[in-house]
């Protein structure tokens, strides 16, 4: 595994196209707004170019952290990546998952979206570690979806108070 950060430097700058609509009647508002959506929608897709809803920027998937005496559970959910597509990279202090969700179904000829609301592209999930962790014993696991990683408590270091002694006068 590697021991770098890899930083993004800059997003790909989109020109978006834009207009000001006004709805004149009330009653069809609802109706023509739904319309106008679509119809950008649609546009969007059919140029070939990410939607807003779909950037290419990075992406977090959903992720649930849970703690007990014993242990840290990260939990990230990834349904239909590939377990060679995904990378987890330890810290001292830290656990960050990476990789990149591909749309498979993107390049089918003839097929647009109606709704789009699954994430793809690169992601990049960073969870911080308030406690140390064998960082030997950590086990990783991905099954229907799910990526699991089980991070091991370290024994709580002994705290010890010190006593503090007065200076002995000498004469």
């Amino acid at each position: 595994m590697p021991s770098h950060l890899i930083f993004m430097i800059g997003v790909k700058a989109m020109r978006m196209r834009y207009r000001y609509v006004t709805y004149r009647s009330r009653e069809g508002s609802q109706k023509q707004l739904e319309q106008h959506y679509r119809q950008l929608l649609d546009e969007a897709l059919r140029q070939g170019q990410q939607s807003i809803l779909q950037q290419s920027i990075t992406w977090r998937p959903l992720t649930d952290i849970l703690e007990s005496a014993e242990l840290i559970r990260v939990k990230i959910e990834l349904a239909g990546m590939r377990e060679e597509d995904i990378e987890v990279t330890l810290y001292e202090d830290a656990l960050v998952v990476s990789g990149e969700r591909l749309d498979i179904h993107e390049a089918q000829e003839g097929l647009s979206y109606q709704e789009a609301q699954i994430r793809y592209g690169p992601f990049r999930v960073e969870v911080f570690i308030p406690r140390p962790f064998d960082h030997d014993a950590v086990i990783a696991r991905y099954e229907n979806g799910m990526l699991s990683v089980d991070l091991p408590k370290l024994p709580a270091k002994k705290v010890e108070q010190v006593h503090i002694q007065g200076i002995v006068k000498q004469e």
